[in-house]
């Protein structure tokens, strides 16, 4: 669930005609993932990732679009200062402090302030970037939006109706209801949070 960062410059935005191009756009400092300068072209911008190129004003979130798949779709600006975090894996570290492991491979260890929430694995998180600060909490659950980033639903939104967990033999599902009407299953493990009565962020459209 990645796009090489070198793909994305040269191929997708058309920004270069050539490897050695893109590397000398990179080397300018021109290019921000979640906030930080990247220069690697075979770095991978996955799922969520905010893409900012500073001299063309360009402003992108990688997300699954339906049946374009992963894509980048243009945000507004005050999008670029946060991404959400889907909560893989929870474990507890020195001192009694307790970790989230993220999806996109980051872990966030909790402040003591945090430790009243309640945070389950399948929520998300909105969260600042870079600092890695946690500004929102979307859980998971019956009522809050919700985006399939992977299987056949791929792209598809909509409202969480019901909940279904796993057993030895079938993974936990969820219903999702979309703005029309129709409701289709599809796995847990295939489903981001994005919001409560509505997505926080712009979606990827079909066009």
């Amino acid at each position: 669930m990645c796009l090489p960062l070198e793909l994305i410059v040269r191929n997708i935005l058309n920004l270069a005609k050539t490897s050695r191009e893109v590397t000398k756009i990179l080397s300018q400092g021109k290019v921000r993932i979640d906030g930080r300068v990247r220069i690697e072209k075979n770095y991978p911008v996955g799922l969520m990732d905010v893409l900012e190129i500073a001299d063309a004003n360009l402003t992108f979130r990688v997300l699954p679009v339906e049946r374009k798949g992963l894509s980048l779709v243009r945000v507004p600006k005050d999008e670029v200062k946060f991404k959400l975090c889907k909560i893989l894996h929870k474990t507890v570290v020195p001192k009694g402090r307790v970790q989230l492991g993220m999806h996109d491979g980051r872990n966030i260890v909790l402040a003591p302030q945090d430790g009243e929430v309640t945070y389950s694995t399948n929520d998300s998180l909105r969260v600042s970037i870079p600092a890695q600060r946690i500004l929102n909490h979307v859980k998971f659950e019956k009522g809050n939006f919700a985006l399939v980033v992977a299987g056949r639903n791929l792209g598809k939104s909509g409202t969480i109706v019901n909940l279904q967990p796993g057993t030895a033999t079938r993974p936990a599902m969820v219903t999702i209801q979309d703005a029309s009407g129709n409701k289709f299953d599809t796995v847990v493990d295939y489903t981001f949070a994005v919001g409560t009565d509505k997505p926080s962020i712009k979606l990827g459209e079909v066009s």
